[in-house]
């Protein structure tokens, strides 16, 4: 099991990284659908919030009966979401794919 503060630098450093590349698109292509990009940012940074605060109150474990597999949880919605988001970001860039 990862430290508390372990997992929130995670979540912050794969979040940026998806931010990242969004607005790099965005300046990169200049397409008229900047929105989707920002939109996908946005959604990104709720899922941030939602995640630290979800490793900030182990309380709030919800169904799982341990902490170790509420910060397992946290770790996999992480990585569902973001790759949603490059899925996302994916279809911007080749939208005939």
């Amino acid at each position: 099991m990862t430290s508390r503060r372990r997992l929130k630098k995670e979540i912050d450093y794969v979040v940026s990284d998806l931010i990242l590349d969004c607005f790099t698109y965005t300046s990169l292509y200049q397409k008229p659908n900047d929105d989707e990009a920002y939109k996908i940012v946005q959604e990104t940074l709720t899922l941030r919030n939602e995640l630290r605060d979800l490793a900030n109150h182990p309380e709030k474990k919800g169904e799982s009966g341990t902490v170790k597999s509420h910060y397992d949880n946290i770790a996999k919605t992480l990585l569902d979401g973001v790759d949603a988001g490059y899925g996302k970001l994916a279809k911007l860039v080749n939208p005939e794919d």
